[in-house]
Parts: C-alpha cells; sequence; structure tokens
C-alpha cells in the first residue's frame, strides 16, 4: 500500500519514485550506513598504512542519520566503517590486497540483509566515476547487485550530483545535512502515513530530478552517545590517525572527535562548507554534548579529540562554556584536543586561549589563505594581512599551542606569482610554528566539478601534492625552476601545474624548514620535533624531515636521537639521485656533508642557507 500523504508536505514525483522502487526491490525495514575508504587507491602506499600514518575519522555523519532515525518503528540500522575495516585488514594481515576491499562490503551485506544501503563520506576530489574511487567503486558494487535501494550523500557526492545519478550509480542523492531527508525517504518507503514534510535537497531518479519543498536547516539536537554502540572508538588510533595532532600526543592514545557547531559565518569562494551546510550557525545543546565528551572519556576511554568544526569560536559564550565544562576531564584524565580544521582569527581573543590552555589544547591551524588584498577580496576572506599579524603577535604569548596557518596557492586557476609571493612573505612575517601551503581546488561547484577540474589541470589531485603520488614523491621536471631559481620568475607568470608543485615545494621548505623559528635563538625545538617525527610517519621516503627532525634534536642537545636521523637522510638520499639533486639545489647538502654537532652549528648552518635566498625568511 503506498504511504497516506499529505499534498502539502510531500512532492508526488519523489512518492511515486519510491514506490517504483518499493515494488521492484520488496523492501525490508533494514537500513546500512556505510563509510568507505577516505583515500584513494591510485596512491595508496601500504608501509604508511601500517604506520598509522592514514586518516581513520569516526564515522559522525552517519552517527547523526542513525540518531535521527532511532524514533522511527522498527527500522534496524548499523554502520559500516570500511575505512577501519581496510586499514585494520592491512595492518593486521600483510598479504590482504587493497584492491579487494570490496570483499570487505559484501561480508557486511551478507551478515546484516540489509534492503537500503545508504554511502556518504569525504575523499579527494580526483576522477569521481573512476572504477578505483572508492565511493564510486563502492555505489558501482551496490548497484550491480541488484538488491538494494542505493542512497548517497555527503560532500564528495554533493558536488557532482546528476554525474552520480545520470551514471546509475545510485536511485538517490541527499545534497547537504542528511537527517530530515533520510527520515522522510524512509517514511515514504515504508510507513502508512508521511509525517515529515519534503526538503529541497533530494534528488532521484536517472533524470535526476529535485524534490519540490521548504529548506529547512537541520537543528542538531541530543548527542551521538547512543550510535556509539556500533562504533569501537577505541580501536581507531590501532588503524589510523586524525592528523599530525593526534600523532603528536602519541598515536596509543584513543581519539575521538566532538562538534559544536555546524556550518560557518563566513562564505569564502573557495570553500565547500556554505554551499554543503547551508548558510548560519546552529549549534549543538551543551549539556548533551558535554554529556557525549564525559561518556567517551570516562566509559570508553578516549583521550585525546579533534573539533570538527568549521567555525569553533562562532558563539563565544557557548564556546567558553564548553570549554569550562570540560576542564574537570582535562584534570582527571589529561585529556588533550586540537582543531586542524582552523580558527576564524577575528574571533580569537585572549579569554578564550586562557580556557584553551586550561582544557589541554595542544594545537590549532588558523585560516589565513593569501597574502594578496586582492585575493583576499576575491575569495570574500574576513580578514587583512593587518588583522592577521595583530593576531599572530597575540599567539606569541601561548607559545605551548602549536599554531599553524592555512594558505592557498594557484588560486582560481588565475592568481599570478607575485600573489603567491605575498602570501609566502606573509607567512614568513606571521612567524608562527607551521605554515600549511595548499594548492587549490574546487571544492564548491555543484553538477560540474569534474568538468571544472579538468579544465585546470587535466586531472585531480591532493591539496598536498606529495599525497597524489603513491611515494609520498613529487615527480620532478627538473627543466622548471626550483628553489632560489623560483624567484627570478616574473610576477606576471601564472603558474601551471608542475610549477606550482615546485612552489609548493619551495615555500614548503623554506617557511617550514630552513627558516622556522623554532630552530633558531629562542625557539621551541621540541615542540618542532615533536610535529616533524609525527608527520614523517606519512612520509617514509622523505630525507629532508629525517634532516630537520634530527636538527631540531641536535638543538635540544639530543645529538644521539640526531644521528639517527640524520642517518636516516643519508640512506634515502644514497637510495634517490632526484632527492640527492633537489638537496644541492635547495642548498641543504652542506648540512648533510657536515653535520652539526651543537645548537650554534645548527643556526650558523641554516642561516647560511637562508643568505642564498634573494627574499627574507625572518621579519
Amino acid at each position: 500500500m503506498p504511504p497516506e500523504v499529505d499534498s502539502r508536505t510531500v512532492d508526488s514525483r519523489l512518492i511515486n519514485y519510491l514506490g517504483e522502487l518499493r515494488q521492484r526491490y520488496a523492501p525490508q525495514r533494514r537500513l546500512l550506513l556505510v563509510q568507505p575508504p577516505q583515500f584513494l587507491f591510485d596512491a595508496v602506499n601500504l608501509e604508511v598504512i601500517r604506520r598509522r600514518g592514514y586518516y581513520a575519522y569516526p564515522p559522525t555523519g552517519l552517527q547523526w542519520l542513525e540518531i535521527a532515525l532511532s524514533e522511527m518503528n522498527d527500522i534496524q540500522t548499523e554502520i559500516c566503517d570500511l575505512n577501519l575495516l581496510l586499514l585494520q585488514r592491512l595492518i593486521d594481515d600483510h598479504a590482504f590486497p587493497p584492491e579487494d576491499w570490496l570483499n570487505l562490503l559484501e561480508q557486511q551485506l551478507e551478515q546484516f540483509q540489509p534492503s537500503v544501503v545508504c554511502v556518504t563520506g569525504l575523499t579527494v576530489y580526483a576522477d569521481l566515476f573512476s572504477p578505483t574511487h572508492p565511493i564510486a567503486a563502492t555505489l558501482r558494487y551496490l548497484m550491480e547487485a541488484g538488491r538494494y535501494i542505493v542512497m548517497a550523500g555527503g560532500p564528495t557526492v554533493s558536488n557532482e550530483i546528476t554525474g552520480y545519478l545520470k551514471s546509475g550509480l545510485c536511485h538517490v542523492v541527499v545534497d547537504g545535512e542528511g537527517e530530515y531527508a533520510i527520515r522522510h525517504l524512509l517514511e515514504a518507503l515504508f510507513e502508512e502515513r508521511i509525517t515529515t514534510p519534503v526538503v529541497p535537497n533530494i534528488y532521484f531518479s536517472a533524470d535526476a530530478l529535485k524534490a519540490e519543498g521548504t529548506s529547512r536547516p537541520v537543528i542538531p539536537l541530543g548527542n551521538l552517545v547512543k550510535s556509539y554502540s556500533d562504533i569501537p572508538v577505541e580501536q581507531y588510533c590501532r588503524a589510523g590517525c586524525l592528523n599530525p595532532y593526534s600523532r603528536m600526543v602519541g598515536q596509543d592514545s584513543p581519539y575521538a572527535v566532538f562538534q559544536l557547531n555546524r556550518g560557518c559565518r563566513c562564505n569564502c569562494a573557495f570553500c565547500g562548507v556554505r554551499p554543503f551546510m547551508g548558510s548560519g550557525i546552529r549549534t549543538c545543546q551543551l549539556q548533551p554534548l558535554l554529556e557525549e565528551v564525559r561518556y567517551l572519556v570516562e566509559e570508553r576511554g578516549i583521550r585525546h579529540f579533534e573539533a570538527l568544526d568549521d567555525d569553533f569560536l562562532a558563539n563565544p559564550e557557548t564556546t567558553a562554556a564548553f570549554l569550562k565544562g570540560i576542564i574537570p576531564l582535562r584534570e582527571d584524565f589529561g585529556i588533550t584536543w586540537a582543531a586542524n580544521n582552523g580558527l576564524i582569527t577575528n574571533a580569537i581573543t585572549p579569554e578564550l586561549l586562557e580556557l584553551m590552555r586550561a582544557t589541554g589544547c595542544v594545537g590549532f591551524k588558523i585560516g589565513i589563505e593569501a597574502g594578496s588584498t586582492e585575493m583576499l577580496r576575491r575569495m570574500k576572506k574576513p580578514g587583512t594581512p593587518a588583522t592577521f599579524k595583530k593576531i599572530a603577535v597575540l599567539l606569541q604569548q601561548y607559545p605551548e599551542f602549536f599554531v599553524g596557518g592555512n594558505y592557498i596557492i594557484g588560486l582560481f586557476g588565475e592568481e599570478t606569482f607575485g600573489q603567491m609571493l605575498a602570501t609566502y612573505q606573509l607567512a614568513i612575517d606571521l612567524d608562527l610554528d607551521w605554515s600549511t601551503f595548499s594548492i587549490f581546488q574546487v571544492t564548491n561547484n555543484p553538477g560540474s566539478l569534474s568538468e571544472k577540474l579538468q579544465a585546470m589541470s587535466g586531472s585531480a589531485t591532493d591539496f598536498i601534492p606529495t599525497k597524489s603520488i603513491a611515494s609520498r614523491n613529487l615527480q620532478e621536471d627538473s627543466s622548471l625552476p626550483l628553489g632560489a631559481e623560483l624567484f627570478g620568475l616574473p610576477h606576471n607568470t601564472v603558474p601551471g601545474r608542475d610549477l606550482l608543485n615546485n612552489i609548493w615545494l619551495t615555500f614548503n621548505l623554506l617557511a617550514n624548514y630552513i627558516g622556522n623559528k623554532n630552530l633558531k635563538p629562542g625557539g621551541d625545538a621540541s615542540k618542532f620535533v615533536r610535529w616533524i617525527e609525527a608527520i614523517r610517519i606519512s612520509y617514509p621516503e622523505n630525507p629532508y624531515m629525517c634532516l630537520f627532525a634530527g636538527l631540531g634534536r641536535v638543538v635540544m642537545g639530543d645529538r644521539e636521537r640526531g644521528l639517527e636521523h640524520y642517518a636516516a637522510c643519508c640512506t634515502l638520499l644514497g637510495q634517490s639521485e632526484v632527492w640527492s639533486q633537489r638537496f644541492e639545489r635547495f642548498g641543504l647538502h652542506e648540512l648533510v656533508k657536515i653535520f652539526p654537532r651543537n645548537d650554534v652549528e645548527v643556526y650558523s648552518g641554516l642561516e647560511d642557507v637562508l643568505e642564498t635566498y634573494t627574499l627574507p625568511v625572518s621579519s
């Protein structure tokens, strides 16, 4: 029997389509929520996986969907985190071929016997329809089985809605947040009466029709405690990491995530948060969130958290109340947390920094993005070089935090080298602990993402270019300028992808290694070393990370450990003519020939390298 409907709250086309699916599949009330692998198989590195260097985030979005469905009669749900299952299998079973990962999905399907499967995840915006892309491969496998009603969502899918539907990779796509949409869809499939109104973020059928309804922002109520019965959250640290911050506090420290706010006040042109989340901020209920964090700490043994918020400081009073609420967990259990997504600089205050200090914050990123005022205006970034510098001065008073600035080069595929130099110079002037340079990618262009990426660069890669290759080593065109040679480029040059890679490598080495403030007198070498040793887990073939971890150890007075890193650097250089030549071009070869014996020799050796560059590397 079709459900009883109210014409004011439904789209008859959607109801009819779901009725066709109901007749074809005769679905039972069993729903499997799937998170595919969070990495690309074309660039998989098994050594890094076994060193626990790949991302392993709990499936928070799927947990919220499960909570949204928990009040429906007799709906049985189960979460399948394929990313976790695959990482665990590859770590435990070295004979398991990564390309057989879909066997793990089949095992879950056979065990749970769902009728409806929802797939959502976040991956690099590469060829979204490639046979090896984890989301496309998951959807294709489910559709070819011919036994399931397949729904898809998440940031990656939302950027190519029409393509997924017209390619026959799913029956329904939910664009943006899914709690209201999934409830409506399942009511239309299973209930005798539909009580929830249709929302316009539902797309359906091979014609990619859009449901007609009234848009409603999702208001997060309650917490995720009940959903954690499905999630072996204590095991995630044994399979991977959240980011370098979670590795800094110790790879064996059990971790989880929390989210105080959904959405972001800003509407930056390069960012996909506003198109996916909608405008405005929705703040979670404070007490339920604190109960969730306490549950994770006291009952599940979690000791480190990552703030998932895109705008953690959106409501300063609520943020302060949340931080005050977790102070006892810091005092009693020694919890730590970080905010790698980045904080909006104009919301950072001494009062909030004091609370962050009291709650065990180990570090955070801040969004700078560009040093060119023209590019900042074009991207609608809330800030100027002057306001960023003001915040950087304030942050110098809190040296225990490891603070990084986020920067983008190659903006919109049109940024000139002169504009990129302004970004580099601003990074040097701010003098933070780290400068995370990334290469621009489209993340907010629904319906034509693949074509846009193809037009810009011939193919899509990771924001961090070294992650696009299994070896984590850039492929180099030796005819292009690198290192000091780059600064002779005409400022009106608009670099192509290969030259952007060289600019990225040069800016990264100069700002973060050769000119890092923590390898200068008065710096904190131990903080630098903890970070480098954390990120090196993901880059086992990178010799400059070894060299600089060794230099940092020498500055700390631990030359024995420094020599171990130095030996690893020499081994890698001996195995790679490309890296040996790069060391020559960057002026690092002298530090390898005569490895410094003490902090004074490290300082002078790095200063000698810096003198070979035209632009200053400190303000």
